[in-house]
Formats: structure tokens, sequence, C-alpha cells
């Protein structure tokens, strides 16, 4: 045995970060535990890895690109969509809301989760949680989107601070 202390394991998940003017898929490594390396107040940005990047306006001239690595602004996440299956110990809250979620770029429509005693009215600035999960997602862009943006995905987390308004589905 030696002495070296060993990290949390890392694990790759493939997915699909909607930014108001980009989508960025790719790998993005995870170390430790899926929900707490989102949600960690301490690492202002995620990576991801062999990234094809969409500009996502019809009109962008930033067409797409790939790029080997690119990091990406949590506060400017709107959508991290999830393309594969949730890493294992990924544990969402049972209660669940039907409701449509507006950023300033895209609709959200899925089942919100949210602890047992939320209240609907509350539960976007009441999270103690950057990340916001949603299931049986569907996702609208509120702009003529260019050909290649995600719409459905069975798991995504919304950045509460793009939250701007929510009704029932």
């Amino acid at each position: 045995m030696t002495g070296a202390m060993r990290g949390p394991d890392q694990v790759d998940v493939n997915v699909a970060i909607l930014t108001s003017a980009f989508q960025i898929r790719g790998k993005m490594p995870v170390f430790g535990t899926f929900l707490t390396f989102i949600n960690d107040d301490q690492k202002p940005t995620i990576t991801i890895n062999n990234a094809l990047v969409l500009g996502i306006h019809a009109t962008n001239p930033a067409a797409q690109m790939m790029q080997p690595e690119i990091l990406v602004l949590k506060r400017a996440i709107q959508v991290l969509a999830l393309e594969s299956a949730p890493p294992s110990g990924v544990v969402l809250s049972p209660r669940t809301e039907s409701l449509m979620l507006y950023t300033e770029q895209y609709a959200i429509m899925g089942r919100w989760h949210m602890s047992p005693d939320m209240r609907i009215q509350d539960f976007v600035d009441a999270s103690i949680a950057q990340f916001l999960p949603v299931s049986n997602v569907r996702l609208y862009a509120l702009f003529q989107a260019r050909q290649g943006m995600v719409q459905s995905t069975q798991l995504a987390f919304v950045h509460r601070a793009n939250a701007q308004s929510y009704h029932k589905a």
C-alpha cells in the first residue's frame, strides 16, 4: 500500500448544456457524488470535454465548433440536460409537480422534484441547491433556434438563478 491519497472517483457523464447563446454537448467529468459536484459553490465552472458547441440562435454567426475542452460558468447555465443514464447515487425527492418553468431563453416542462413539505410557490427560492432537478423533460426555445438543439431528456437540472416564472402544466 502506498502513502498516496486517492481523490474521488471520476465518472464521465454525457450532457447537453444550454446557455443563452450556445448548446455545449460533450462529456462532463464528475468527481465524487453527482449532485454535490454540480452544486458545489466553491466551483464556479463545469468542464466539458470533446465539446461540440452550437450557436443556438439561427442568426448566431458562431454556428458550430469543436473544442477538446471548454469551461462553462455555472451561472450561465440555463439547462444542464443528461444525455445518458444518471450516474449511480443520484437520489431525487420522490415528490414531483408537473410544471412549466421559463428562463430567459427556454421553456422547460417536466416533473420538478421538491421536498415533501415544499410549497410550489417557494420551491425555486427555497432550494439550497444551485440546480433544480426535473425529470421527463421537454425543452422549447423561446426564439428561432438552429437545428440540433436538445428537445427532450429523462433528467435535467436548471440553474435556479435563471428561473423567471413558472406555472402548473
